[in-house]
């Protein structure tokens, strides 16, 4: 289509296309992503300078905030669950390698109502940490990023769209970096407030290793 090849040129000169040419991961969840990233980065720094132990702090203070982060890991053993699920059927898609059509829309509908709710319920959740909030933040939008990735996915798919499908396959895996990006300074924050290691998020919600994802052929 003629709006498909134009934003492909204007990509390709390195220009923003309009908005209306724009996926809805790309309207909406890469920039919350990135702005996201920022945030998380340098409030998690200041925050856990505030958060650690130190002489001007009281001991009833490090407690509670060790308390909290100690509570997010046993919230998170329930989220591990619904992960799961999600990660699940995003392996089963990439071993079909989308042959086919049928199989990997039967897979994904679901799991983009699945991830759908899954983004509603961490954005209930409310830390009050400082730096826990912004790394919970970061969390929010990296799986917001994979409803709208699965979702661009799952229409590719069912308009037989191949050049769509390959876009939304790297926008599901920049999403899934992002999760692990977010489960690193989640480690980190972890470690530094002084949480048993057993506690620790790569135990409890690793996203796949398959960040080579599958491969599609655009003119498939």
């Amino acid at each position: 289509m003629p709006r498909r090849n134009g934003t492909r040129t204007r990509r390709a000169r390195g220009e923003v296309p309009p908005m209306h040419h724009l996926s809805p991961y790309e309207r909406y969840a890469r920039p919350r992503l990135r702005a996201a990233g920022a945030a998380f980065g340098c409030a998690a720094l200041f925050g856990l300078i505030a958060c650690l132990p130190s002489g001007c702090e009281t001991e009833p203070e490090e407690v509670g905030v060790r308390n909290e982060m100690t509570d997010y890991m046993d919230q998170a053993r329930l989220w591990a669950a619904t992960e799961a699920e999600i990660n699940t059927a995003i392996s089963r898609v990439r071993e079909d390698q989308f042959v086919h059509d049928d199989f990997v829309i039967d897979t994904l509908r679901p799991a983009v109502g699945v991830a759908h709710d899954y983004v509603a319920e961490l954005e209930a959740y409310v830390p009050h940490t400082p730096a826990l909030v912004s790394v919970h933040q970061g969390y929010v939008e990296a799986w917001r990023a994979h409803e709208f990735a699965l979702a661009s996915v799952l229409d590719a798919v069912e308009r037989k769209d191949y050049v769509q499908l390959s876009r939304a396959n790297t926008e599901l895996l920049e999403a899934q970096r992002s999760v692990s990006d977010v489960l690193a300074a989640l480690a980190r924050l972890l470690r530094e407030a002084g949480v048993a290691a057993e506690t620790q998020p790569d135990r409890l919600l690793a996203p796949p290793e398959e960040f080579q994802g599958f491969q599609v052929d655009p003119k498939r």
